[in-house]
């Protein structure tokens, strides 16, 4: 199984991401976005939450499966460390031209709340070809070395947990377009956003966070150790 190369773990620990491409196959794709499409999926349609659906990798086995993957544990395993644990799952639909908004954000201003983690990071898996039109990933290259910042809390949108645009350089902001099937590793300090979705299209992103299996808790329920420590 697949580990991450050195020049990859390089790139994510300067830079707070990795995107490593055609790591799932079509097939794979197609089997999730199936089980989505034939189950009740409580998308909230506006609101804070809009286009979250929670605690997704307890919806059912096959999507319980995909969170657990060992080819992602694999993955991440030199990054998330002593052992591996969920601290959370999700999905994130952006529904047909929708104009909702995830605010430039650090996952951890969310996370940390719940317990500290020394390695938490998140995957991003696109079920649908993202780019800047259909609501793809925003990132600051490096930005996670900045440490927690403060932030604001917005009216409107999702990700309302904001960090303040006058108080922070976004200037190197730059798209993180992917194919269907590439997984997207993220450190959950690093500053990200996404914009709504202009086409007639869904757009699916599979979301789970992982944390140091020494950490006691994660997010309620979802909080489960698949590696332990040695």
């Amino acid at each position: 199984m697949r580990k991450l190369t050195i020049e990859e773990r390089k790139h994510y620990d300067e830079h707070g991401y990795v995107l490593v491409s055609n790591f799932f196959s079509a097939d794979e794709l197609s089997e999730i976005n199936e089980e989505l499409d034939g189950i009740e999926v409580p998308v909230q349609r506006s609101g804070e939450h809009e286009g979250f659906t929670y605690q997704l990798a307890m919806l059912t086995d096959k999507t319980k499966q995909f969170a657990h993957d060992d080819r992602i544990l694999n993955l991440i395993e030199d990054i998330v460390q002593p052992g591996i644990a969920i601290f959370s799952s999700k999905l994130l639909t952006k529904l047909p031209q929708s104009e909702s908004v995830c605010h430039w954000h650090q996952d951890d201003a969310y996370y940390a709340e719940v317990v500290d983690s020394h390695t938490r990071m998140s995957i991003w898996v696109p079920l649908q070809d993202t780019d800047e039109r259909n609501g793809c990933l925003w990132i600051v290259p490096g930005s996670h070395k900045q440490g927690l910042q403060p932030y604001t809390v917005k009216n409107s949108g999702t990700c309302r947990k904001a960090l303040d645009e006058q108080q922070v350089d976004l200037s190197k902001a730059e798209p993180v377009r992917m194919k269907a099937g590439s997984i997207l590793l993220f450190n959950a300090l690093i500053w990200h956003s996404s914009n709504g979705n202009e086409t007639d299209q869904i757009r699916r992103a599979f979301i789970v966070s992982y944390q140091e299996a020494t950490v006691p808790i994660g997010r309620g329920k979802q909080h489960i150790v698949l590696r332990p420590a040695i």
